[in-house]
This record gives C-alpha cells, structure tokens and sequence, in this order.
C-alpha cells in the first residue's frame, strides 16, 4: 500500500515539475543548448527531488510519517505494530537527513561547476549565457538573363493548372490587371521553374509541403514576367521557425539549385526564420 501511494505521488508530479522548468532550451523553446544548460538541467532535477521544503522528498516524508502515525495508532496495543510504526517514523526522519545533506552536497558540487567559483546548494546560480548565433544570410544575385519567350508560361491559366495538377498549391487567384498585387500571377513565369516547384514538392510532400504565395505579379522588387522567382510558405498555414528552416533547407539543397532566404512580409531578409519571417523567396537562376 505504502508503495502504491508513494508511486503515484510521484507520477502526478513529475510532469507538472517538467512543465514549470524542467528543460531550459532546445527546439520547443527555440533556444540552441549549451553545456551550462546540461548541468542547470541536472540542478533541476536533483531540486526536484530532494530540496528541503518544495522537492519531492518532502510530500514523501509525510506521507511516510502518516502511515507510521496510523501503524502506531491502530497498534491496539499490540507490540509488533507499535514497533514497525516506530520503525517507519525512524526510518522517514534518518532518510530525509540523509537526501537534504546529499542534497546539499551535489546541488553545491553543480552550483560551483556552472558559476565557475563557490557557490552554495541555497545560492542562486545565474542564468545560462544564450549560445552566439550567426546564420548566413545567403544572398540572391541579382538576374541578368531571362530565358527565351517560349520558355515562359504565355498564361497565368497554363501555368496554374500544371502546378494544381501535379499537387502545388496556389494561394491566390490570378490577377485582374498588371498593376493588381492582392493576387498570384504566374504568368511569364520560366517553365523550368515550374518543373522545379514540381519536384520540390514531389520530395517534400511528407516532410515540407508548400504552397505557392507570389510569382509574377506587381508589388515584388524581384518578381516579374520572365524572371525565375517565387515566393512559397509551408503548408496547412504552420508558421513556425522549424517548418521554415526544414523548406529552407530543402530548396536550397545541391539537387534544386535554388537560392532562397526567409523575408517578412515587406521583404525584408529574416535570419534564421525567425519572427516576422513571412514566407521563403526563392531563385532559380539560370545555370
């Protein structure tokens, strides 16, 4: 019985602790982890389990000191149960001892080695130093050749019904006039480039799929009839930092060619895709 208690104490609050700090970086935090963080992970637990007061040896020893309470009180004056109650109540207070001063011992021992100097088990250590990040902005050449008009879609219509034929998505219609910028043109837009959206999205379609959000039309300082650009999104609206980076990683791979940046909805190059990256302009110049 008293196995089963202490057992489902610790399950239930194990996750809660997790959930309040267990972890101080990596991808669900969008933070890259650093040595420092391994050992205030390793602070964490060990608090977790044995810091006097708020860890779990605590709740522990009450419940342990309660059933030794109720052995002993139950005892009807019989002498074995009056001596495996005291024997549990002995037991508890000896144990807690023994965690806080191995507590004591080894969060002191995590403390000093992540400060760099004495630094006590009470003592705060400070925070973790966030790791340098330096991403590579790759930069986009500028076209200075445009393929052949018999290389170019003549209509937005042609273009966008072999694209929805072969699973790449539009997210606007075409537009109405030249001068419209609420819209999706891929008129005059290079047919290679389409046969390469084609087998990106081919590749991608169960790890990166995209949709298509800016081709030809008016609005883009690098857009244009002729020209070998696009913008794209991850699909199913998922805007976060991963599922960029993943595409990025993707159309920039040797087998595409493709020379693409995060921007944000100005145009703006975005490092590392983060916040406000709002879709991936991409190239494909001519080899």
């Amino acid at each position: 019985m008293k196995k089963f208690l202490i057992f489902n104490l610790l399950f239930l609050a194990f996750p809660a602790f997790a959930a309040d700090g267990l972890v101080t970086c990596g991808l669900g935090k969008g933070e890259y982890c650093t040595p420092c963080d391994l050992w205030t992970l390793a602070k964490n637990i060990v608090d977790f389990l044995v810091k006097p007061l708020t860890g779990l040896a605590f709740p522990v020893l009450v419940l342990a000191l309660l059933i030794g309470g109720i052995v002993w009180a139950t005892s009807a004056g019989n002498p074995n149960r009056i001596e495996t109650g005291k024997k549990v109540i002995t037991s508890s207070i000896v144990g807690i001892f023994i965690a806080f001063g191995g507590w004591l011992i080894v969060d002191t021992i995590i403390n000093t080695l992540v400060s760099g100097s004495p630094t006590f088990a009470w003592q705060k250590i400070q925070d973790c130093k966030k790791p340098i990040d330096t991403p590579i902005t790759p930069i986009i050449p500028p076209i200075t050749e445009k393929p052949p008009a018999g290389d170019v879609f003549q209509t937005d219509e042609e273009a966008r019904q072999l694209l929805l034929n072969n699973g790449v998505p539009i997210n606007k219609g075409d537009c109405p006039t030249q001068q419209a910028t609420t819209c999706t043109s891929l008129k005059g837009l290079p047919k290679y480039v389409a046969t390469k959206l084609i087998q990106l999205q081919t590749e991608c379609w169960n790890v990166c799929p995209f949709v298509v959000t800016g081709g030809t039309e008016a609005g883009h300082q690098t857009h244009g009839p002729g020209q070998p650009v696009v913008d794209i999104v991850p699909a199913q609206n998922n805007k976060s930092q991963g599922a960029f980076l993943v595409l990025l990683a993707k159309v920039s791979s040797s087998s595409f060619g493709g020379v693409a940046r995060c921007e944000s909805q100005g145009g703006a190059p975005v490092n590392n895709c983060k916040s406000p990256t709002n879709h991936i302009h991409v190239s494909f110049p001519l080899k």
